[in-house]
């Protein structure tokens, strides 16, 4: 796979070539992810979301134990569209709290503890 500066030129990207490669496409944010978490934003389309999004990342490192869970709570008003992104080692999914208070759950999927950066976005909506 190449990757650079293409002006003039429209690439696809097979995703055959792709997944062996460890590539990734991240729609939550318009991002190509490479395997070393590097991201290359695309180009050429409108945003997924408007201005109002609320962004669910960590206040601060956590560490989650293996095969174990964390819930973070989501905004009081969640939009009604949720992009949720996953890592190597941790999925996340939505779950209902009391009330219509809704929580976002990772969940280690590993058999090691893993330690989830400030720097992470788990989601948006």
């Amino acid at each position: 796979m190449w990757a650079g500066e293409m002006s003039g030129h429209d690439a696809i990207l097979g995703m055959d070539g792709m997944v062996p490669a460890g590539i990734r496409l991240d729609l939550a944010d318009g991002t190509l992810c490479l395997p070393d978490e590097v991201r290359i934003q695309l180009t050429g389309r409108r945003p997924l979301y408007g201005e109002h999004v609320c962004s669910v990342e960590p206040e601060r490192m956590t560490s989650v134990d293996a095969a174990q869970s964390l819930e973070v709570p989501l905004c009081p008003e969640p939009s009604e569209t949720l992009w949720l992104t996953r890592g190597e080692r941790w999925v996340s999914t939505v779950v209902k709290g009391p009330g219509k208070r809704l929580y976002l759950r990772i969940t280690n999927g590993s058999d090691r503890t893993m330690c989830l950066s400030a720097l992470s976005n788990w989601g948006c909506g």
